[in-house]
């Protein structure tokens, strides 16, 4: 009897309170990992943008050298993003 007066009055709360700190945390966790694949899916179409972008412009030849460094820009700076996060291997 004492025993249950004490689980009822002293660990239910801590009890109560770690299954709500576990589903806050679950919570969390799902929405963060909705984020970095929205981030992954962001990533992959700009990736294919860009490439697009280079194919076209040198399909097109004759660009100025302004364009030409402007696409390198662009080019070096996704690549710097790329290499932010690391290829997912098989």
């Amino acid at each position: 009897m004492l025993s249950t007066l004490i689980r009822a009055w002293l660990l239910e709360p801590v009890l109560r309170k770690m299954k709500m700190n576990q589903d806050e945390l679950l919570a969390n966790l799902t929405a963060l990992d909705s984020a970095v694949e929205k981030i992954g899916t962001e990533t992959t179409a700009l990736l294919i943008e860009v490439q697009a972008l280079s194919d076209a412009l040198a399909a097109a030849g004759n660009t100025t050298a302004e364009v030409d460094a402007a696409l390198a820009a662009v080019q070096a700076r996704v690549a710097a993003v790329d290499a932010l996060v690391p290829d997912v291997t098989a």
